[in-house]
Order: C-alpha cells, then sequence, then structure tokens
C-alpha cells in the first residue's frame, strides 16, 4: 500500500456536468426524498470514482452510490488504465472490494488525480479543511471539564 500517494493525469479532464450525466445527482436526490430530506442536494467541487468489481462507484461528501452502467464510466475506466499503462487500478478485484485507487475530480474545471484509495476518501469526505497547526487551538474539555464539545445541528 503507498502511503498518501497522489498522482497527477493532465491528459485527463472530465466534463463539469459529469455527475449529473450518470445521473448520480438524481441517484442522490431521490435517496434523499425517500428518507424525508427536502431541499436540494448542495453539490461539491470534488467527486471521486472508482469501481468495485465490474460496479462503478461514485463519493462526493458523504455520499457514496453505486451507478448504473454507462458508456461514459466504462470509457473512464478504460482510458485511466491506459493512461497509466495500467501500473495504477481504480478497480477492486471483488464486488464489495476498495481498490488501490480513486479517481478524484475537480469538477470546476476537470483536472483529475489518482489519489489512494484511503486519503482519497478522506479528502472526498472532509467538510472543512485544517491546517495541522489548528488543531493545538481547541480545547480538548469544555469549561465544564465535561469533555470535548461538538457542534450539533
Amino acid at each position: 500500500m503507498t502511503d498518501n500517494m497522489i498522482i497527477d493525469i493532465p491528459e485527463l479532464r472530465l466534463p463539469r456536468d459529469m455527475a449529473w450525466r450518470i445521473k448520480f445527482i438524481e441517484a442522490v436526490e431521490d435517496h434523499a426524498r425517500r428518507l424525508g430530506i427536502s431541499g436540494r442536494f448542495k453539490v461539491p467541487r470534488f467527486f471521486g470514482y472508482y469501481y468495485t468489481g465490474q460496479r462503478a462507484v461514485v463519493v462526493a461528501g458523504l455520499w457514496t452510490v453505486l451507478v448504473d452502467d454507462a458508456e461514459l464510466l466504462r470509457r473512464l475506466r478504460h482510458t485511466v488504465e491506459k493512461i497509466t499503462d495500467r501500473r495504477f487500478n481504480i478497480a477492486s478485484a471483488t464486488e464489495g472490494g476498495e481498490p488501490e485507487f480513486m479517481l478524484v475530480n475537480d469538477s470546476h474545471d476537470g483536472s483529475c488525480w489518482l489519489w489512494d484509495y484511503e486519503h482519497g476518501r478522506r479528502f472526498l469526505e472532509a467538510s472543512d479543511p485544517v491546517i495541522f497547526g489548528q488543531l493545538d487551538e481547541y480545547p480538548a474539555e469544555d469549561d465544564a471539564g465535561q469533555g470535548p464539545r461538538y457542534l450539533g445541528p
């Protein structure tokens, strides 16, 4: 396993509306509606793409969705394999498994990187960036000595 490996793929640019084309946004909003959540999905800037077996998976924020097979996704997988000479795999060998890498896409400009799977997930699921030095600025306990405080909804 690699340690926080990021590989730039300047040859690959994805369309800004990729998440809509492959029906990821529609799937998230449909699921939220079934859960009784009103409103619209706030589309994040970064998306992750990988395959578990032959099934395409898209990650954005805390949403992970198995999306239906689409020509655009099949081409994406083959393009990544071709560009990297099959050295970096974004597909797990078995269904339900985790691949070695995932493709992370910036929907603002279409740029793409391969990140090792674990760090790519952490990046995509993060809601606020934190600089390492900032962690020391937050108290470990609240004023009453009750332990750490968490902000709720």
